[in-house]
């Protein structure tokens, strides 16, 4: 479990690594204004207490030409979660899955390159076992992404 972050130091060391995960660490110290090896430590430190989990790929708007996104709102039984969650993961066109509060319990984003397997992943998801009923919302264009 992740610790709170009530350092400013090290909340914007965080929004400068969610705007570019690779900067080098030359680079952030001199934004931050502290040495190289204070962030190499203050980051090591957001590491170890899991307040960074890891880094990952955010992909251009060119990497996947015409891929199709879509965020499908799951109702579901709440006893199925787990297996439900399990499924979602085994899924490779399934980017995200959150809970959520409302009518709807999980917001799941998908992508896919094709209109069919976008129908047929989303038809998968509604299959589950414990899904009640599902809403789907194609996304048109990302504006922005952090």
């Amino acid at each position: 479990m992740s610790r709170p972050i009530n350092d400013a130091k090290e909340r914007q060391l965080i929004s400068l690594l969610r705007v570019n995960a690779r900067e080098s660490l030359t680079n952030l110290a001199k934004r931050l204004g502290v040495s190289r090896s204070a962030v190499q430590e203050r980051l090591a430190r957001l590491e170890r207490d899991r307040v960074v989990a890891g880094y990952t790929v955010v992909m251009g708007d060119g990497a996947m030409p015409g891929a199709l996104k879509a965020h499908a709102l799951v109702e579901i039984d709440a006893r199925h979660l787990a297996g439900i969650v399990r499924a979602l993961r085994g899924m490779p066109e399934v980017r995200r899955c959150s809970t959520a509060s409302g009518p709807f319990d999980l917001v799941v984003t998908v992508e896919a390159m094709t209109s069919e397997r976008l129908d047929q992943t989303l038809d998968s998801i509604g299959q589950l076992t414990g899904v009640k009923r599902t809403a789907t919302t194609v996304l048109l264009a990302d504006k922005f992404e952090r």
